[in-house]
């Protein structure tokens, strides 16, 4: 059983085990010019949006 102490008692181990940790990498310059164009065609439909609703009400 993985719970057990390694001491041969049958204790229980409640302490977990640590993720391995790792530094994030920034973005690449795609990645960022992607993000920018979702963002731009997001903000355009819903501009578009509501421009009908205004329209039309």
């Amino acid at each position: 059983m993985p719970y057990i102490n390694n001491d041969g008692d049958t204790r229980v181990n409640n302490f977990p085990t640590e993720p391995k940790m790792y530094v994030a990498e920034s973005n690449s310059t795609n990645l960022t010019r992607d993000y920018l164009a979702i963002g731009i065609t997001g903000v355009v439909l819903v501009g578009g949006l509501m421009l009908v609703a205004m329209s039309v009400s």
